[in-house]
């Protein structure tokens, strides 16, 4: 017969496993730098894939849409992403479905650096309304100087041997005569 601690130490280990497998099934953490954003219809999970976000450079954006209510992911969908400065310039670029349930991409190429007032326009399909999210700022970084600035290196030319007899006009090494 099993004894009363025996049982309680055997409930009191099954709980602990229990609770830690329980732990390790919890929801997905976000991943850095995402930004959650929803619409009527949809939960939009936004983030940059360029990093850091430079003017001048093509930064590359990684859109993951699914529906609000049944959390599902959301195929066959259209949309873009825009960002408008504070000159009033914008930019903006449609949605390209990848092979990601899901998930989208797109790039936009800034024109100044500076803070970016961005949004996300989506719809199921060309039937619907584009639902359109909450603005968010964008800080994009000054751009890296054009061009490669560094010192170009030469390859000297090999100097002739001693034995070697030098024409004094040209400063090469005469060939021998046969």
């Amino acid at each position: 017969m099993i004894s009363l601690r025996a049982r309680r130490l055997r409930r009191a280990a099954f709980a602990t496993a229990a609770g830690l497998l329980l732990a390790g099934c919890g929801p997905a953490e976000p991943r850095r730098n995402e930004l959650r954003l929803v619409t009527e219809d949809f939960v939009l999970r936004v983030s940059p894939e360029s990093r850091p976000t430079r003017a001048l450079e093509p930064i590359y954006w990684r859109v993951v849409v699914h529906d609000v209510k049944t959390g599902l992911p959301i195929q066959g969908g259209q949309g873009r992403i825009f960002a408008t400065n504070q000159d009033r310039k914008t930019v903006s670029n449609g949605l390209e479905e990848t092979e990601e349930l899901g998930t989208y991409r797109s790039h936009l190429m800034y024109v100044t650096a500076g803070l970016w007032a961005m949004a996300v326009q989506f719809r199921r399909d060309s039937t619907q309304v584009l639902q359109k999210t909450v603005d968010w700022t964008q800080d994009i970084l000054t751009a890296d100087e054009p061009g490669d600035f560094t010192t170009p290196t030469s390859v000297r030319v090999p100097t002739p041997s001693p034995a070697a007899p030098v024409d004094s006009a040209t400063g090469t090494a005469k060939r021998p005569q046969p």
